[in-house]
């Protein structure tokens, strides 16, 4: 598993990006873009754990969440 930060999952490791924003103007400023992130229950290795985890983790099955 990776290490990880506040904002980041830890099942893969993927945290905030950063885009560009882009006004009517056409005026171009750095922005952060944050992923989104739930602390779920989920089982690993036989264990109950509870985890920071991406919406992505939890749609393709990666985790085995708590019931």
């Amino acid at each position: 598993m990776p290490i990880t930060h506040a904002s980041q999952c830890e099942m893969c490791g993927r945290g905030p990006r950063v885009s560009s924003q882009v006004s009517h103007a056409h005026n171009v400023s750095k922005r952060r873009q944050q992923i989104n992130i739930s602390r779920h229950h989920i089982v690993m290795n036989g264990t109950r754990r509870y985890m920071a985890l991406c919406t992505r983790c939890l749609r393709s099955g990666r985790v085995q969440k708590a019931g």
